[in-house]
């Protein structure tokens, strides 16, 4: 898969998370983000629709 398909199909699954109102697991703790990873642009993207972490870093939610 190329990134642009790879990103797709990251964008898919989050968005049927999304539509289902899910709160997220975070696999990796915040501050072991890798710049320009994959995660890291997942992480944008769920931040730039309203989700946020809850107080103990583990979970984002709507």
């Amino acid at each position: 898969m190329t990134p642009a398909d790879q990103w797709a199909a990251n964008k898919k699954f989050l968005d049927r998370m999304i539509l289902r109102g899910d709160k997220i697991r975070l696999a990796t703790p915040l501050n072991k983000i890798k710049p320009g990873s994959f995660f890291g642009k997942e992480l944008n993207y769920l931040f730039d629709l309203g989700y946020k972490v809850n107080e103990d870093g583990k979970w984002l939610f709507k």
